[in-house]
């Protein structure tokens, strides 16, 4: 029985220093695999907090590019010599009139322009909100001329423009859509 205790003390101070290395080691792979955890939960917030990106759509391309094809009720020289939205914008920048309507063209086209919009969105039930810029593009920046805004954006947002050539200035029209996710 001697030569047992004797036989157990020698070969149990190795196994109770194995013990506490394998412990330690346990410990130190839980503590990794828990700030592994919570970066990714930090990592994950922080993307689901970010505001939306705009992106160029070709979607949005072509919607705006009909509309600039739509014809008005605009007449600014003479009856049948109706304008649509793209020349539209450019008798606003030039400060004409609609002849036919005795109304000035920018005040024409902001009314219908709205009225177009908010008919033609009302039929897509994911846009929430958009916004529609018309700015001179200048070599300092832009100057605004007109903006359309309706609706609170909470999801992405596509949009386009378009640059239409009036005289020596560019004239951009800028159309932004907001999809709900």
């Amino acid at each position: 029985m001697n030569r047992e205790k004797l036989l157990f003390r020698s070969v149990c101070p190795e196994i109770s220093e194995a013990k506490k290395k394998g412990q330690q080691e346990i410990v130190g792979f839980v503590l990794i695999v828990v700030l592994v955890v919570i970066g990714l939960m930090v990592f994950l917030l922080v993307s689901i907090r970010e505001t939306p990106v705009e992106e160029n759509s070709v979607a949005v391309g072509n919607l705006l590019e009909s509309i600039m094809k739509h014809t008005t009720e605009c007449a600014p020289s003479f009856v049948p010599d109706y304008d649509d939205y793209e020349s539209l914008f450019k008798s606003c920048y030039q400060d004409k009139t609609c002849s036919n309507l005795n109304e000035s063209s920018c005040d024409y086209l902001d009314r219908e322009l709205q009225a177009f919009l908010e008919t033609l969105i009302k039929t897509e039930a994911t846009i929430s909100a958009y916004q529609l810029d018309f700015v001179v593009k200048e070599e300092d920046g832009e100057e605004g001329l007109m903006r359309i805004l309706e609706g609170e954006c909470n999801g992405v947002i596509t949009s386009a423009q378009k640059t239409i050539i009036s005289g020596s200035e560019n004239l951009v029209i800028r159309l932004s859509l907001c999809k709900n996710l």
